[in-house]
């Protein structure tokens, strides 16, 4: 991550079964993903349960938090969505640096897909479900 705050959303309240694509393909939505990065633990590898993604833009980035915040739902988990650095919130790093080293967490150019989105009067929501499956979701068993 550049450091640049003022365009880099906090993402809280994050499910570890969240892959960074899922998360890269929700995020995609309100505009161009310059990086994604998703802490993980040193000693267990698991992730820490929040993520900062940098947009190209502050404005880009202040339209993502207000799109998304109350709104995307994955695992069961409402996402919590900030500017950066505006509301230090308890799960931010205590020393509030932020790796710019784990280059495996960049955000690759991955389509834009969406499940399960509901559009209703004058509210969106936006929700997915964490559950894997042995086949890919448009595999017919009976075709065999």
């Amino acid at each position: 991550m550049s450091g640049n705050t003022s365009s880099t959303v906090y993402i809280g309240n994050l499910d570890e079964k969240v892959s960074d694509r899922v998360l890269y393909d929700i995020l995609i939505q309100a505009g161009r993903v310059v990086d994604l990065y998703i802490p993980r633990d040193k000693e267990t590898d698991r992730p820490k349960g929040y993520a900062f993604a940098e947009y190209e833009t502050e404005e880009i980035a202040e339209y993502a938090v207000k799109l998304f915040s109350g709104l995307v739902i994955l695992c069961n988990r409402t996402l919590k969505f900030a500017i950066s650095g505006q509301d230090k919130l308890s799960q931010n790093p205590p020393n509030g640096h932020m790796s710019t080293t784990n280059s495996s967490n960049k955000p690759r150019p991955y389509p834009a897909l969406m499940n399960n989105i509901d559009i209703s009067h004058q509210s969106v929501r936006l929700s997915a479900t964490c559950r894997t499956s042995a086949y890919p979701s448009n595999y017919n068993q009976e075709d065999d």
